[in-house]
């Protein structure tokens, strides 16, 4: 019976090598959403649009013109901003301010800030499994991995907007079984495209002898909070605020690809930006009505409700391990809304150094059966530092320093 048991123990140690898996089942997942991250070559076309001139029409609009006398980085951008500009296909020109300017890009600034994120991944995050947003292509990510990715898988897509999603593995933890897949639903393709929010990714992946499905997500922004005052419907996601109504539209196919795609996998990891606070919507009492006037108020439970059973994810709890003082701001940030200088202690340079420190990324999960109790961990922040800062150029600093994002990475140690 021993030597039985030698030979079948020895047999499932080289089945789980043979697959890629690691010798222990547990894995490393982050999600970072890249902040209008583009490839080099696309990069050098924005520079190139922002350089040009502009002169602005009868109409109000600002078009390009050889003579014009503003240049792109000097005009007034922001949500629907009066300039002939596609912003599904390059990025505004004030991606990266300071003191409320745009900040001029140059290809030296952009190649150091390629630089810091392949350092942050490698040294902070340090990942197996790496959902990004907002990355223009699969060449985006990989100039920013570590080593050029030479140990990692990418996935990704063309199609649809230039903010786009995509994963990396290490091959040595994990292969994909079947390929990645867009989920278009969520991009809400019956509206017109101008309007359309961003699609969902996935990729399944067989990691330690357990398949996981991962999705990704980038939902509508400017919704975030049930707990947002002011008595207006800003966060109100049952109202008929513009950026709420089309949050509100993603919740079905959401939901959808939820109940169908849990099935006939081990594990369930859903992660991403929200663009809205869950741990806010959990705070609310249990007895908060989940929808009004045939309206969902609460995303997390309509989307989480359990139906069927294997669907049920339970979304980590997020923390900031880096003082008492930030890690106690995190804590009372998920039953309440910080005010600005509790924010700005969260985004000084000394803390976590993102402008989007909490709230909007997060990590959901569907452990295999049989899972270890306790085995659900905490998600933490990685903080930036200085690297979330963006510095114009001066005398002293002939290029820009750019702020490697907007976000901070968040990652979980799970257990499988």
């Amino acid at each position: 019976m021993q030597r039985q048991h030698l030979h079948s123990l020895a047999l499932s140690l080289t089945l789980g090598l043979a697959a890629g898996a690691a010798s222990a089942a547990d894995v490393t997942v982050a999600t970072w959403n890249l902040g209008w991250h583009l490839d080099a070559p696309l990069a050098t076309r924005w520079i190139a649009a922002c350089g040009q001139k502009f002169s602005k029409s009868a109409d109000g609009l600002w078009r390009p013109d050889a003579a014009g006398p503003k240049t792109g980085w000097q005009l007034r951008w922001g949500r629907d901003a009066k300039i002939e500009w596609d912003i599904g296909q390059l990025p505004p020109c004030d991606v990266w301010q300071s003191r409320f300017k745009p900040v001029p890009v140059t290809e030296a600034a952009l190649a150091k800030r390629r630089q810091q994120i392949a350092e942050v991944l490698a040294t902070k995050v340090n990942a197996d499994v790496i959902a990004f947003q907002e990355v223009s292509s699969v060449r985006a990510v990989r100039e920013v991995l570590p080593d050029g990715g030479r140990d990692y898988e990418v996935c990704g897509f063309t199609s649809h907007k230039v903010q786009r999603l995509a994963f990396a593995w290490k091959r040595k933890v994990a292969s994909a079984v079947g390929t990645c897949e867009v989920y278009a639903p969520l991009a809400l393709p019956d509206r017109p495209v101008k309007e359309q929010p961003r699609p969902g990714l996935s990729v399944t992946l067989r990691i330690g002898g357990h398949v996981t499905r991962f999705m990704t997500v980038h939902l509508k922004s400017s919704c975030v909070s049930p707990l947002e005052g002011g008595g207006g419907t800003r966060g109100q996601l049952a109202s008929d605020d513009k950026a709420c109504s089309v949050l509100q539209a993603q919740l079905q196919p959401l939901e959808t690809w939820l109940q169908e795609r849990s099935q006939g996998v081990d594990a369930v990891v859903m992660l991403g930006d929200f663009n809205r606070n869950i741990a806010h919507e959990a705070s609310l009492p249990a007895n908060t009505p989940v929808r009004s006037q045939g309206r969902s108020t609460n995303l997390w439970r309509e989307v989480n409700d359990g139906v069927p059973a294997a669907s049920l994810l339970t979304a980590l709890d997020t923390a900031c391990p880096l003082d008492a003082t930030s890690a106690a701001l995190c804590k009372d940030a998920k039953s309440r809304v910080l005010d600005k200088p509790e924010m700005a202690q969260l985004t000084d340079a000394k803390a976590l150094g993102c402008r989007n420190p909490i709230g909007l990324d997060h990590i959901a999960v569907r452990l295999p059966a049989g899972a270890a109790a306790g085995a659900v961990p905490v998600a933490e922040k990685v903080a930036l530092g200085f690297l979330g800062r963006t510095l114009e150029a001066s005398d002293k600093r002939p290029e820009p320093l750019l702020a490697v994002s907007d976000h901070c990475p968040l990652r979980a140690r799970l257990s499988l």
